[in-house]
């Protein structure tokens, strides 16, 4: 995984990174990077989608918005307690 993580463009690997290994949420990683947080998301969608297609997985649109809601919902809560 370490690898494929790597080979992805710098900004979707910094992304990535931020979002789900640092649980930062879409808006932080906008602030920190100066871009806007649709750009965040957009880069979120096509990262992932990267990844998953790198390992054969199921690479649908709808998936992806499930997943990322759920990924910031998961990062907010641990940004609260």
């Amino acid at each position: 995984m370490a690898q494929l993580i790597a080979a992805l463009p710098e900004e979707e690997r910094i992304i990535l990174t931020l979002f789900y290994l640092k649980s930062e949420s879409a808006d932080s990683i906008a602030k920190r990077l100066g871009v806007p947080e649709r750009a965040v998301e957009s880069v979120l969608i096509s990262g992932r989608s990267r990844l998953l297609a790198s390992l054969g997985l199921d690479t649908s649109k709808t998936a992806d918005k499930t997943s990322d809601k759920k990924a910031e919902d998961h990062a907010q809560e641990g940004k609260q307690e």
